[in-house]
């Protein structure tokens, strides 16, 4: 559904929009905030969601096509900053050691396999934390929020050819802490 019709229908018909709205994009959305909230309990995920779609609906009237960027970034940038406000303002909840083991698994190797991909992304968030302002915000956009680099060159107002050096030079950056941390690149397995 193009950008515009969603807009109209949920200022004319809000339940049916944001209906649609969650149908096109929930599940991204979803992604979002338990990446941002990946150490938190459930029902903040949940919280996150759902505040993101409400504001969407409050704010409708305020996103444009002309300023050249698509719903799709721009709900993805309330995810984002909703999950953040609610990392801030619950800054103690964390899920608890039970919440994560209540599915039994299915063997050894697949626990391990879990454990090793949790560890790996939070020590990829870890790194992207330390590259340091506009990096950090270039890295989230482009690959947390899957964002164009003329998306991102906008909404952090950077030139496009600044917002590429970064990723450029930022990907080998990221590499070494990773590798001081012990951790392979893929390109070297």
């Amino acid at each position: 559904m193009e950008d515009k019709k969603l807009i109209q229908l949920i200022e004319k018909n809000p339940d049916k929009g944001i209906q649609k709205a969650m149908q096109l994009y929930g599940k991204a959305v979803d992604t979002i905030c338990r990446s941002v909230l990946q150490r938190y309990e459930q029902g903040l995920v949940e919280e996150a969601v759902s505040d993101t779609f409400f504001k969407l609906w409050k704010n409708s009237r305020q996103f444009s096509t002309e300023k050249g960027t698509s719903l799709k970034s721009w709900l993805y940038s309330i995810a984002r900053n909703t999950a953040v406000d609610i990392r801030r303002k619950n800054g103690g909840v964390f899920v608890s050691l039970d919440d994560e083991m209540e599915t039994e698994p299915v063997s050894d190797i697949s626990i391990e396999t879990e454990i090793q991909k949790r560890e790996a992304k939070r020590l990829l968030h870890e790194v992207i934390e330390l590259l340091g302002e506009p990096d950090h915000q270039v890295f989230l956009c482009k690959y947390f929020l899957f964002m164009k680099n003329k998306e991102i060159a906008a909404k952090l107002q950077i030139s496009e050819k600044k917002t590429e050096n970064i990723l450029y030079r930022g990907k080998a950056k990221l590499k070494e802490l990773l590798k001081e941390r012990g951790m392979t690149c893929y390109e070297e397995r």
